[in-house]
């Protein structure tokens, strides 16, 4: 029993050391050594970030529905960003990851595995960078319920790992999918819950917003940021289980995707 506990801790380890190198070698060929290297990991969320910030408030004024217009940006488009980022880096990702392959320990699935880490750290960072220098300045007012944010987040991560490993597979196999990829994130946008809350829109609309859900993330990370300060409306059980049959429908296709790929 022993000895099939110590094989199973030197595998885990064996894993995740070449996790981190697929990691490492990712963030070398995206942003190179010279330079600021890897910081641009974190810098261009948050300079994307910082930027739409700018924009609305000198456009809309300095809040909206009673809740600051930089806090609401905060919340809205970090886990955006983090949504989007995860899903962007999957798009034909095993025909870019072929010389990864002629490796016998490297699998598909460390190759994901590493690229949603990578994404996840450096979305992350930067948020907690962006929060923490509008704190320190004044801006913005603490977290109400951190263990809720933390959740929203994460639910976040979830769900864009999920479609992440759908249009990895989607891409792999047809060619054309790729270039509906960012369209359809922008389409999704308005129905998301980046930009409005549910309590925003009319009644009506409020049970068919739910049904996305993206939507429920957002409002989680809201009802941790703002606390009572907003009415929030999410389903955790409808998202736990739709977030986890996207995730097996991922799993079980990356299961058959081997085939089309030529090494």
């Amino acid at each position: 029993m022993r000895s099939e506990f110590e094989r199973l801790v030197g595998a885990s380890r064996v894993q995740s050391r070449i996790i981190l190198a697929v990691m490492l070698r990712d963030m070398m060929m995206r942003y190179g050594r010279g330079n600021i290297g890897f910081v641009w990991v974190i810098l261009e969320p948050m300079l994307l970030t910082a930027g739409v910030m700018v924009i609305w408030t000198l456009t809309m004024g300095g809040d909206k529905y009673g809740i600051k217009l930089v806090e609401f940006i905060l919340t809205g488009y970090m886990p955006l960003t983090l949504w989007r980022h995860l899903t962007n880096s999957m798009v034909m990702l095993f025909r870019r990851s072929v010389p990864l392959l002629y490796h016998r320990r490297i699998t598909l699935f460390d190759i994901i595995v590493a690229k949603l880490s990578l994404e996840f750290v450096g979305t992350t960072a930067a948020f907690l960078a962006v929060w923490g220098t509008l704190y320190l300045a004044g801006i913005v007012a603490g977290v109400a319920s951190l263990e809720l944010l933390i959740v929203g987040w994460l639910m976040m991560f979830w769900l864009g790992s999920a479609s992440a490993l759908i249009i990895a597979v989607v891409t792999e196999t047809s060619e054309a999918v790729e270039k509906f990829v960012q369209p359809v994130q922008y389409l999704i946008i308005p129905v998301s819950g980046a930009f409005a809350m549910v309590d925003w829109v009319p009644p009506w609309a409020q049970d068919a917003l739910l049904l996305n859900p993206m939507v429920h993330c957002y409002e989680v990370v809201r009802a941790g940021y703002f606390g009572d300060g907003v009415i929030t409306y999410y389903w955790p059980g409808y998202f736990f289980a739709s977030t986890f049959i996207l995730t097996a429908i991922g799993v079980v296709c990356l299961r058959r995707i081997r085939v089309y790929i030529q090494v």
